[in-house]
């Protein structure tokens, strides 16, 4: 079974240009990792400061793997100081699970 996660972001208003550059740059490259089975980020249509991040792994072998990517650490340093508060990561797991 895959492993499902959404993460939410509070961006700083005036930093969203750049922090879309950096999320496209970082959702392109991880598509490329064979464990990546889904990582989109999405713009929320309610809370136009809010960005959304779908994920899904093959499994956490897959995600340990992804963190250490030197693009992840490139997103990192250029979305630092960029959001209000801490991402608001949720890992999934079906009701009837």
């Amino acid at each position: 079974m895959s492993i499902e996660i959404t993460v939410l972001f509070d961006v700083v208003p005036d930093r969203m240009d750049a922090v879309t550059a950096a999320f496209k740059d970082l959702c392109a490259a991880t598509r490329e990792e064979e464990g990546a089975l889904r990582f989109d980020a999405f713009r929320s249509g309610e809370h136009p400061d809010v960005v959304v991040l779908v994920e899904d792994w093959a499994d956490q072998e897959a995600i340990d793997l992804h963190m250490k990517e030197p693009y992840v650490a490139d997103f990192l340093a250029r979305t630092e100081g960029a959001f209000v508060r801490p991402p608001y990561v949720h890992r999934l797991r079906a009701l009837d699970a």
